[in-house]
């Protein structure tokens, strides 16, 4: 509250054994928190400091991504028809920057999955079947490259697949969350408004079994003076893998750790 908007910008590590071309063991994050803020302030900040950092690259360093663009067409020709990009970097960049990102609900995003070609023809490797399921990165990319073709930001997910200290909805079974869904990548950013709630927040807690006694420093933020909060997290090398075109996010770190591998 003091200070109102305060960010960092450090390592992040992740225990999960993702071996892809979009996940690292170890990677930067950066982390807007504002105060006095919803979940729109949220998601018009995130899609603001978006657009800026990819219009900074294309204003200072245009040579540098027409060299990618031509590299990426040359990996692009040895590719099956259906596996190639369907925008040249250069356009796809400029894409992002001149549109707004699409907004819908999980409820929405969920209906749509639900009824696509590929979930009835059972060829996601994850069918979507209800209501509650926890989008994978095939799902994201589907609606971002398939049905709406730009990016996507998605909000109030259920409660049981997000964080405990988001905000709890009007419905009781939905949080203010959000996700920004880009193409290639998938999710690029993560947030949501914080809980403000003092008894909502020790309630949710309860409910996934985190012991109060040891988080009251935690508590102690809500008890002693609060507002309405929110803030989101930014992958900085999946960022750099969208603006570059890097195929795989283990190019774009100097020292890459990852399940198996960590060197240095």
């Amino acid at each position: 509250l003091a200070l109102s908007d305060v960010y960092t910008f450090g390592p992040t590590f992740r225990a999960e054994n993702s071996n892809t071309s979009r996940h690292l063991a170890e990677f930067w994050m950066i982390e807007p928190e504002i105060a006095f803020a919803d979940l729109e302030d949220n998601m018009n900040l995130a899609e603001d400091l978006l657009k800026y950092v990819i219009q900074y690259v294309l204003d200072k360093h245009m040579e540098d991504l027409e060299f990618l663009q031509k590299r990426l067409e040359d990996e692009e020709k040895q590719k099956p028809q259906h596996e190639r990009s369907p925008m040249p970097l250069i356009e796809k960049l400029k894409f992002c920057v001149e549109n707004d990102f699409e907004r819908l609900t999980y409820t929405e995003a969920i209906r749509i999955l639900m009824n696509s070609k590929p979930n009835k023809k059972k060829k996601f490797q994850f069918v979507i079947e209800d209501w509650g399921a926890d989008l994978q990165s095939e799902h994201e990319r589907y609606l971002v490259e398939k049905h709406f073709k730009k990016p996507v930001i998605l909000v109030d997910y259920p409660k049981e697949i997000k964080a405990f200290y988001m905000r709890m909805n009007e419905d009781g079974k939905t949080v203010r969350a959000m996700d920004i869904l880009f193409p290639g990548i998938g999710e690029i950013v993560g947030g949501s408004q914080r809980e403000e709630r003092l008894e909502v927040l020790e309630s949710k807690m309860k409910e996934h079994d985190i012991p109060l006694e040891e988080m009251q420093w935690f508590l102690d933020t809500r008890r002693y003076g609060t507002c309405e909060h929110a803030g989101f997290g930014l992958g900085f090398e999946r960022l750099i893998q969208f603006v570059t075109g890097m195929g795989n996010i283990r190019d774009v770190i100097p020292f890459p750790r990852y399940p198996g591998n960590a060197e240095f």
